[in-house]
């Protein structure tokens, strides 16, 4: 019986933890695309769309199905939700030019 309670306890508290590390990488990614958002609103802004934009988004876009697979929803819909505003800044911000 003491076994059995130990495990039922361990598991709840494993749970208990990848749903608290799931809220707070949700929490930050969300963060960072509502503040990603005033780029893709402003007209006068410029990004270096090569070097950073693209890339930013295609890693993104690749880690969706990753954290979804392990269990951490909540953060795969708040990175897809991120990776959907960087491409956004690709397709509508110009490339920076060089002078």
């Amino acid at each position: 019986m003491g076994s059995n309670c130990f495990a039922t306890r361990f598991k709840t508290v494993e749970a208990c933890s990848v749903t608290l590390v799931d809220l707070l990488i949700s929490l930050g990614s969300a963060g960072l695309a509502f503040f990603s958002l005033p780029t893709v609103l402003n007209k006068a802004s410029q990004v270096p769309r090569r070097t950073a934009s693209i890339p930013t988004a295609a890693t993104l876009t690749y880690f969706i199905p990753l954290f979804a697979i392990s269990g951490l929803v909540l953060t795969s819909i708040t990175i897809a939700g991120q990776a959907i505003v960087w491409w956004l800044i690709v397709a509508f911000r110009p490339v920076k030019k060089t002078k």
